[in-house]
């Protein structure tokens, strides 16, 4: 019963991930979704709807004494990007070498997707974790929710921080091969910051001062006035990032017949990503049960899925912007 129940979440998630997609596409092929469209969707982003749902989602969901206990949580996220920054560079130098590919090899192999995938399955299994662990189930779902905001929140931030900062480097890197181009190059894209980055550092300031905290979310007026508009705009994130997949992917491999489609580095990735990865994790997760670090099996099947997960959708958005 329990496999079935993974299957029709996982299957209902992927079909609204492939329509939502799709409508995208087909909005490209009407000439509704132009390029320039698409590259100004994929800015506004970045510096509105991503920090939006990460401000919104942080202070909704955690509190300073339930982020001290999701430390473990949050040191195994920052391994599961570590190792996959490390096997995409070890891959690439090895036995991919695209060296024109080499900032988005890195970047697919280290930055998984999550949220949607992550959510759909705590809230479409926490009955039967419930069962597992004799716990009350809005307690494990509870638990997971957090596990997956947290986990989306280190991710986004990081990707938009280093995976931004490792795509404009190969940027210049291309850029100086051609030295009439050279001139061209601008310091300010060096820049380490960004909006989703700095969205997380504010909230975890809120957090860290419970009564800003507080009056953000109990205080009638800055609810209204300040947090509920955010978290509209931040429903818009998902289905925007989608359309915006959609309409690049019909770019690629419908607007332009001439490209050399690169699908052997296409299936390195997914090698990376869906096999070797998981195996790492596998380890890790087996290594923090065995020493107690972490004893809830459902929180420690929602770190490992994290492993798991295919790409994220981000990276192409990010690539657009950046390379």
């Amino acid at each position: 019963m329990q496999i079935l129940t993974i299957i029709q979440v996982v299957v209902s998630t992927t079909f609204g991930v492939f329509f939502i997609s799709g409508f995208g596409a087909y909005l490209t092929h009407k000439k509704i979704i132009t390029k320039q469209l698409t590259s100004q969707l994929s800015c506004l982003t970045e510096h509105l709807f991503i920090p939006a749902l990460i401000f919104t989602n942080f202070l909704k969901s955690l509190t300073l004494e339930k982020l001290n206990q999701y430390i473990p949580c949050i040191i195994i996220t920052l391994l599961c990007l570590c190792f996959g920054y490390i096997l995409g560079m070890v891959s690439n130098k090895y036995w991919i070498k695209e060296k024109g590919l080499n900032s988005v090899v890195i970047i697919a192999s280290a930055n998984p997707h999550t949220t949607n995938l992550q959510l759909q399955l705590c809230y479409g299994l926490s009955k039967w974790f419930a069962m597992m662990t004799s716990k009350p189930e809005k307690q494990i779902e509870a638990t997971l929710v957090s596990t997956v905001i947290i986990q989306t929140v280190i991710v986004t931030s990081i990707r938009w921080t280093i995976g931004k900062s490792i795509l404009q480097q190969q940027e210049i890197e291309l850029e100086m091969t051609n030295l009439s181009e050279l001139y061209d190059i601008e310091i300010k894209q060096k820049s380490f910051w960004n909006p989703p980055l700095s969205a997380a550092l504010v909230s975890i300031a809120c957090i860290c001062i419970p009564i800003v905290q507080t009056q953000i979310l109990n205080n009638q007026v800055i609810y209204n006035t300040i947090f509920v508009p955010l978290q509209t705009i931040s429903k818009a994130t998902s289905p925007i990032v989608l359309i915006i997949l959609g309409s690049s992917l019909y770019e690629i491999y419908m607007g332009t017949k001439d490209k050399v489609e690169k699908y052997s580095t296409i299936l390195y990735i997914v090698i990376n990503r869906l096999l070797f990865m998981p195996i790492i994790g596998m380890i890790i997760v087996i290594f923090v049960y065995n020493q107690k670090i972490i004893d809830d099996k459902s929180q420690l099947f929602m770190l490992f899925l994290t492993f798991c997960t295919p790409s994220s959708i981000n990276i192409l958005l990010l690539a657009k912007q950046y390379l």
